[in-house]
């Protein structure tokens, strides 16, 4: 016997968990059922630890792009007539999915333990999520698995194509202050070491910026190794603190209320929670269902007090629209849209629509971004650098003089 911790929604749209002991998944899914929940989630506990060391190997698992890869293949051979485990059997030898598909070998394993496929992807919660998992069990309880995985996958590449342009408009910022970074260490390393002794050497009266950048050229000279191991024990502690998803929720809602980038957090966070609320609603899950799911999506982008409040209250028979404007979590224009779903029976659709709305919106603001914040650190940086090479050619003058 086994123990299996779950997650799951009562009829009134509360989540519940516990532990249940059993042999098999399925015999766990079939005792939530009996109770008359809808289940979420059902990871074994040594699976769980097992997910947890995968998930700090940085390196060593499956990426979003072998899932996505993965995802759109089933569907397509779904689509063709091959059966589930047949399907899952051929995707098991393909190169295109890389390191997913040992998995994909347990998840066929699973099925054809009689598990069904939502069952088996639960056992694997660092590379399916909660979403995931709802709307594999809802495809298959509808008998459109097929579908619902052709459509998971189409909004799986939007949002990395979506990533792709947040990690695109930081790197060139990124590049240009890591280059300066290093030409100034080399600067002080190699570069102003030689004309110092020969400052000195000859009394010249240096002025006080040229002072402190010998001051700093002999402090890292001499404390390198120091500087070196305090660096990279400061990078591994930010990257292991990271790693926990409640700090990275608070640094991602600090970050998101500094000017400027307050706006572009905004319009991101709208996207995403329209998006999923289309296709959740879209696959036939129920509001509250939906929102419990979206509440663990929108927790990461920060601000999760805000998005629970908005669900208990639809939870307690309010409406999307007004949970949405009480907390403030959108913006006036998307909370209006919803309203007008609500009320027309058509917030799926007109959901998709303002996620489409808000990521051109985003678009254009990275954009301006990008095009402000490059040539900035351009312009810093070679006044930097240029006030270092003034400072020493000045003072090298000076040796001049007083050598002739």
């Amino acid at each position: 016997m086994s123990k299996f911790r779950y997650r799951a929604l009562t009829q009134n749209g509360d989540v519940v968990h516990g532990t249940i002991s059993a042999a098999t998944a399925k015999e766990v899914m079939d005792r939530i059922e009996y109770l008359q929940l809808l289940p979420i989630e059902t990871v074994e506990e040594k699976a769980a630890r097992s997910a947890s060391r995968e998930a700090l190997a940085l390196f060593g698992g499956p990426s979003h792009a072998d899932v996505t890869t993965f995802t759109r293949d089933l569907a397509l051979l779904l689509k063709a007539g091959a059966r589930l485990e047949d399907s899952l059997e051929l995707l098991a030898g393909d190169a295109d999915i890389g390191r997913l598909r040992p998995i994909v070998s347990r998840l066929r394993s699973s099925v054809l333990a009689g598990e069904s496929f939502a069952d088996a992807l639960a056992h694997h919660p660092a590379q399916f999520p909660a979403m995931y998992i709802a709307l594999a069990r809802v495809g298959e309880a509808s008998g459109t698995l097929d579908h619902v995985l052709d459509m998971l996958g189409a909004e799986r590449m939007r949002a990395e194509a979506m990533r792709r342009k947040l990690t695109d408009a930081i790197q060139y910022p990124v590049f240009v202050l890591v280059a300066a970074c290093l030409v100034m260490l080399f600067f002080f390393i190699y570069v102003l070491p030689q004309f110092s002794a020969v400052l000195r050497d000859f009394g010249v009266k240096s002025d006080a910026a040229i002072n402190t950048f010998l001051n700093i050229s002999d402090f890292v000279r001499g404390n390198g190794p120091a500087l070196a191991l305090s660096a990279s024990a400061i990078i591994a502690a930010v990257l292991l603190l990271l790693g926990r998803a409640s700090v990275r929720a608070a640094v991602i809602s600090q970050v998101s209320r500094l000017p400027g980038i307050a706006a572009v957090f905004r319009s991101y966070r709208t996207s995403v929670f329209c998006r999923n609320l289309a296709i959740l609603l879209g696959s036939g899950l129920t509001l509250t269902a939906t929102l419990r799911i979206l509440i663990d999506i929108m927790s990461v982008t920060g601000g999760g007090a805000g998005w629970s409040a908005a669900a208990d209250r639809v939870r307690h028979g309010g409406k999307l629209s007004e949970a949405l404007a009480a907390t403030n979590t959108l913006p006036a224009m998307a909370t209006r849209m919803i309203r007008i779903g609500e009320e027309t029976g058509q917030l799926p659709v007109l959901a998709g629509r303002i996620a489409e709305f808000y990521e051109a919106k985003l678009q254009r603001s990275l954009d301006r971004i990008v095009g402000i914040v490059g040539p900035a650190a351009i312009i810093l940086i070679s006044t930097v650098v240029g006030g270092l090479i003034v400072s020493v050619m000045t003072a090298l003058l000076s040796v001049t003089q007083l050598v002739g």
